[in-house]
């Protein structure tokens, strides 16, 4: 018999903590529905809240392409769509994908579902400040899931249905007026400022796993959008073949040639995971040439 949260004073204060019993996150999808697992003490406002069982997460009608927040609310936990407002009531969160992750080597299908990966809470998350649509890789670092939009500022570094950036559309700066280009210092700069970084080889080689090998989209993209042989393991969308990305050796002084990954929209049977090029000097751009952030890993709090 399912026996209901016990909520009960405590001198914790108004912040938020969590106590988990197992490592990963406290949230885990199950039949498609969302559960915050049992054994679980979270510290809300002076309250603890304690789980002897999993307790479902209310959700409300899901947007392919969205984030979700997780918050307690009237003695329940509820999913709201994220907003910009801050993470300080939230507990929780996840990304609604308009396809679902690879299972094998031929990428993902075009079912709308919760990427497991996606999930996140306030001591199992990306380290960069905001988490939305990202995905944790191999529980080791976490990816961004989406290309870099032309307005990484306004609308984060990842996000469903945004104009990709390039260097025939280079993204919006944070203040006025538009980069000139799409180079390895520009993307550099933008992920900095959010807290993250360029991927590096290894990195995308484990980021981009699952990918149909070998093939490209064969146009364009123009936006993050769903293109599922090349929806990766992790749910990383347009991993290969839509746009090269750069990525880092970890050169400090950044004198080496800049990695690119993946293959563009037209690089056919060479596109895929294990794509990589030093081919072109840092201060190169193209509109081929898009950008992928990552976040270290933000250990659990228990």
């Amino acid at each position: 018999m399912k026996t209901a949260a016990a909520e009960k004073p405590t001198t914790a204060g108004d912040s938020i903590g969590i106590k988990r019993a197992e490592p990963g996150p406290i949230f885990f999808v199950r039949d498609r529905a969302v559960y915050i697992r049992r054994m679980v003490t979270i510290v809300i406002g002076g309250v603890a809240v304690e789980l002897p069982d999993d307790d479902l997460v209310a959700l409300p009608a899901l947007q392919a392409g969205s984030d979700y927040f997780i918050r307690r609310e009237q003695n329940a936990w509820v999913a709201t769509l994220a907003d910009s407002a801050g993470l300080d009531d939230v507990i929780g969160g996840f990304h609604f994908a308009p396809g679902g992750n690879a299972t094998t080597r031929s990428g993902g299908d075009e079912t709308p579902t919760i990427n497991p990966f996606s999930i996140w809470d306030r001591g199992y998350r990306p380290a960069c400040l905001d988490p939305r649509s990202m995905t944790c890789v191999d529980g080791k670092f976490w990816c961004d899931i989406y290309l870099l939009g032309t307005s990484p500022f306004e609308d984060g570094t990842s996000k469903f249905g945004a104009t990709i950036a390039d260097g025939k559309t280079p993204p919006a700066k944070k203040q006025t007026g538009r980069y000139s280009k799409l180079d390895q210092p520009t993307a550099i700069e933008i992920y900095a400022a959010a807290g993250k970084s360029l991927l590096s080889p290894e990195e995308f080689f484990a980021a981009a796993l699952g990918v149909t090998e070998g093939t490209s989209f064969g146009d364009d993209p123009q936006t993050t959008q769903l293109d599922a042989p090349r929806t990766s393991k992790w749910g990383v969308m347009q991993a290969t073949g839509n746009m090269s990305i750069w990525g880092t050796d970890g050169d400090p002084d950044g004198q080496r040639q800049a990695w690119r990954f993946g293959g563009d929209w037209d690089t056919g049977e060479f596109a895929g995971s294990r794509f990589a090029l030093v081919d072109y000097w840092p201060d190169y751009s193209g509109e081929w040439i898009g950008a992928r952030g990552r976040s270290d890993h933000l250990q659990p709090d228990a």
